[in-house]
């Protein structure tokens, strides 16, 4: 029954580790692989190249996928570096609440002792400000720039030198091509049906190339007829394609427990199968492909790569890796409703015009809806209430300095306040540090750069 229906099976692991020392095993990569190679730490590109260099004599990649990556390079490198000014303007922010609301709020006059800890609040998280910006230059002067000499490229220049599949003949083939993705995109016949109609806020659908109309949409499926192609080569008996691509028009999730991949799509290893002599079709991330080469291979690779490699980079530009940090500190706070919004009143902003308006008036104040701990507060005439971002500032630079003990104690100093008033400290317990309780999460730039 396998040989019948050989799209539905997997390659056994035992076959898949023969395949990588197999001198007609082809090695294949698409655009998006090589591209997040500018979000890797530098311990991960160089883990990824020692894997190249093992399996140099089996690379290979599609024509359209080294257009692809001429096309997208410095937009990737640009997005990069814009992380970084996300970073420094956000710290900015941080330190302006001491120079904007706390001073509205008079507290040297009205609170004089207040006053003096609010100072020595502010001085704590200047100084930690200021050791969090020295980490970040490190990993900002790692990262490449779209002037400074680009040594990725010139890695890849040399792995792939004469390693690049032909361009296609005309446009006719393309016009062809794009006939048979209109009919394959309405039956949903992978790969590339996910991004019918693509476009993004640089790129038009279309663009121009050497005398040829690329229709952007279509871009994977040209990919695939030209690794289809090269398959049909005598020399090829087996084919690995690596791809960052999580869609499901590549891959077969299942839910189970949580969504998993089970492997590439029936349909894809059908069609390759059918259309070529190969014996064997597979499929890794960067992150499976870091991990089985480190196996089969036994090439010294480091855990923190193939951490790295498993977040999604390259579809996360600019202001979307914000919203992913974000994301990620929001997924803690299951359960915690007020939590949860006011989280998101920091996302919102960064999500398209159309929520901007919307997300403007989420900058309302966590507390609101619980009566009970509005009118504790009103009775203690609490200096920060009617300033609901300051509340949440306050509470988010709690949660990013962890692990700063004499911050925390500074911090703390505002939650001893209430102290006596068992009523109260019962309501504001609800809006504990929700990692409280948990293990000290210790931060691994090398693992989270795309996250900060």
């Amino acid at each position: 029954m396998k040989d019948v229906f050989k799209g539905f099976y997997s390659i056994d692991g035992k076959v898949l580790k023969e395949l990588w020392k197999d001198e007609k095993t082809l090695f294949v990569f698409d655009a998006n692989v090589l591209l997040n190679l500018y979000g890797y730490a530098k311990q991960t590109r160089e883990d990824f190249f020692s894997i190249l260099e093992a399996v140099n004599d089996k690379l290979w990649i599609p024509y359209h996928v080294g257009l692809e990556y001429q096309r997208r390079r410095l937009s990737i490198i640009k997005n990069e570096k814009v992380v970084f000014n996300e970073i420094e303007i956000n710290l900015d922010k941080i330190q302006k609440v001491f120079k904007g609301d706390f001073e509205r709020l008079a507290l040297k006059r009205r609170f004089p002792k207040l006053f003096e800890n609010t100072e020595k609040l502010e001085k704590e998280i200047n100084k930690s400000i200021l050791n969090y910006k020295k980490s970040v230059q490190h990993w900002d002067n790692e990262q490449p720039c779209v002037r400074s000499h680009d040594e990725i490229r010139d890695k890849l220049n040399d792995f792939f030198h004469e390693k690049v599949g032909e361009k296609p003949e005309n446009q006719n083939w393309l016009d062809e091509l794009y006939i048979e993705g209109k009919i394959r995109f309405k039956n949903k016949i992978p790969p590339g049906f996910k991004d019918a109609g693509k476009s993004n806020g640089d790129d038009d659908t279309h663009f121009y190339n050497d005398g040829l109309n690329y229709e952007r949409q279509y871009g994977d499926l040209i990919l695939w007829k030209q690794l289809i192609k090269k398959s049909q080569s005598d020399n090829v008996e087996n084919v690995i394609f690596i791809t960052d691509d999580a869609k499901e028009d590549w891959w077969y999730k299942i839910n189970s427990n949580g969504k998993k991949i089970i492997g590439p799509l029936s349909e894809l290893q059908s069609e390759i199968y059918r259309e070529s002599n190969i014996k064997n079709f597979h499929m890794y991330s960067t992150s499976m492909f870091l991990e089985d080469g480190k196996s089969n291979l036994s090439v010294d690779v480091s855990e923190s790569s193939i951490e790295d490699a498993e977040v999604q980079h390259l579809q996360l530009t600019g202001n979307e890796q914000l919203q992913k940090a974000l994301k990620s500190y929001q997924d803690q706070f299951v359960g915690h409703e007020q939590l949860q919004k006011a989280l998101k009143s920091y996302q919102d902003p960064f999500v398209g015009n159309e929520q901007l308006q919307k997300a403007l008036k989420s900058y309302q104040d966590p507390f609101v809806g619980n009566e009970q701990l509005q009118k504790a507060l009103k009775s203690y005439q609490d200096p920060f209430v009617g300033n609901e971002q300051l509340q949440k500032a306050l509470k988010s630079y709690q949660n990013q300095f962890s692990g700063n003990e004499q911050l925390q104690k500074a911090l703390k100093y505002y939650q001893d306040l209430f102290a006596g008033d068992e009523k109260l400290l019962k309501n504001l317990n609800f809006y504990q540090d929700p990692f409280a309780g948990n293990e000290k999460r210790e931060f691994n730039p090398e693992v989270h750069h795309s996250l900060i």
